[in-house]
């Protein structure tokens, strides 16, 4: 057969022209596999911290994403080695594990070690390993907040971040209602996270700089009340010492065996019943 000059050429092209569109087509096929797979889910974060809980181990969510039934693993490491423990926890509230809510420990034995885990697509990723002390039934030791005498030590007070003392009763925003039977009273509570704490005194002042009655009350050592994990106390005032004062602050004040180790003050409103 005679070949026309010019056809080296056109074969070439063509050529070239076949191998860029198999090329393009294996890509395009490689891109709708890839994009058409289930796509990773966005990791949640979120800070969890151990706690006491009538006596039992408690996970607290402090801050970030809500965690959902499935969203999350928690492992734990007992006698019979490192396991998924998630069914030995409380369900959350309304199932949505979300910050200030806790879930506790339902089992006896005594852990050693615990894990979270953020379950999304199809892997794990560690959210958080809170720190508590193990022993005794259901791992009674726990950080950092609250703690029992001799448990756990979690530092505060003397200028650290974190002042030991907290007070819980009356809560911020609230007003403190004192019941008049004689004398005027009003409970007051505090927790601590300092196992050195071994006093706490409450104090109450009038607020008003022109107050002629600044320190009200003081309630020295205050009760410790074990299964609450806080220092209770009662503010006992007679009545025309408090009859005209609208605002106080009270002062919740830690000690050890020397010194003062932290104090907390809250300003609050108050009223007076019968």
């Amino acid at each position: 057969m005679r070949q026309h000059r010019g056809e080296e050429g056109v074969s070439e092209v063509i050529g070239v022209m076949l191998l860029v569109g198999v090329t393009v087509l294996a890509v395009a096929i490689v891109a709708v596999a890839l994009l058409s797979g289930p796509q990773p889910g966005e990791i949640p974060h979120a800070t969890i911290v151990a706690g006491n809980e009538s006596g039992r181990l408690a996970l607290v969510h402090e801050g970030g994403d809500p965690l959902r039934a499935g969203e999350y693993r928690i492992y734990v490491e007992n006698e019979s080695g490192f396991v998924d423990g998630t069914g030995n926890f409380t369900e959350p509230a309304g199932g949505v594990w979300s910050i200030g809510g806790n879930i506790t420990y339902n089992g006896t034995e005594t852990l050693k070690r615990v894990v979270v885990t953020a379950v999304s697509g199809g892997s794990e990723t560690i959210l958080a390993e809170p720190e508590f002390v193990g022993g005794g039934e259901g791992a009674a030791g726990f950080s950092p907040d609250p703690v029992e005498p001799g448990l756990v030590s979690n530092g505060g007070g003397n200028g650290s971040e974190k002042t030991p003392i907290s007070i819980v009763i009356p809560e911020i925003g609230t007003t403190m209602k004192f019941t008049q039977n004689g004398h005027c009273y009003s409970p007051v509570t505090a927790n601590v996270t300092d196992v050195s704490v071994k006093r706490v005194d409450f104090i109450l002042y009038g607020y008003a700089a022109d107050s002629s009655k600044q320190c009200i009350d003081h309630q020295k050592n205050a009760t410790w009340v074990r299964g609450n994990g806080t220092y209770e106390s009662k503010f006992d005032v007679e009545h025309g010492h408090i009859k005209d004062v609208t605002s106080v602050v009270i002062v919740a004040i830690a000690f050890n065996d020397t010194a003062v180790i932290g104090c907390e003050a809250r300003m609050v409103n108050i009223t007076i019943t019968t």
